[in-house]
């Protein structure tokens, strides 16, 4: 049940984003990982979560969308979360930081990293900090949030869309890194988008 749910979300999500807009299109074999962050201890606190991206798209439409999601108790349980999306440059690196504050109802905060199209896309630095009190921040241990961990696994302390294709290939980059030794390397090719049209809106 929890894979179909991770599985749903990022589409809904992609379209909330694109809400504003007459057309929207979406790749069908959208790639995603996501962090879990435990956060019944952190009800009613502000967040802060990052992760550093370096993009070479293939293309204008090719892209990485950063989203997060306060849940209940259940996996379908989605939490209204009104959430703020910054970025910042550093260097050829661009780092996201979704800003919020814990939902009293939630017991996990899920954050995604999905690339839509083709093209090379690094992901580094995955961290997440807790306001203790005005202006004292508390940064979480996150498993494997730098992709640095020794495991055949390179997605442990992730959950990952498992859909098999041959157009997407993740590795481990120990040439590309923001800091340690190596980054999350996605590469995407030869996928072509599908435009919709919101009839409501027309």
């Amino acid at each position: 049940m929890k894979k179909a749910t991770l599985f749903l979300l990022p589409v809904l999500l992609c379209l909330i984003t694109e809400a504003q807009q007459a057309n929207y299109y979406h790749f069908t074999e959208e790639f995603y990982f996501v962090k879990e962050v435990p956060a019944v201890n952190y009800r009613g606190k502000n967040f802060r979560y990052e992760i550093a991206v370096k993009s070479n798209p293939a293309d204008t439409i090719s892209k990485v969308r950063i989203h997060g999601i306060g849940v209940g108790k259940n996996n379908d349980d989605y939490l209204n979360s009104d959430f703020r999306i910054e970025n910042r440059q550093e260097q050829d690196w661009t780092v996201y930081t979704i800003v919020g504050t814990v939902d009293p109802l939630a017991w996990k905060l899920w954050f995604y990293a999905a690339v839509n199209g083709n093209g090379h896309f690094f992901f580094d630095d995955v961290n997440c900090y807790i306001e203790e009190s005005p202006g004292k921040w508390k940064q979480l241990h996150l498993y494997n949030s730098s992709f640095e961990e020794k495991s055949s696994d390179i997605f442990k302390g992730y959950y990952v869309s498992r859909k098999r294709s041959d157009k997407i290939r993740t590795t481990l980059s120990s040439e590309v890194y923001k800091t340690g030794r190596r980054s999350l390397h996605v590469q995407t090719r030869s996928q072509k988008p599908v435009i919709e049209t919101d009839n409501a809106k027309n």
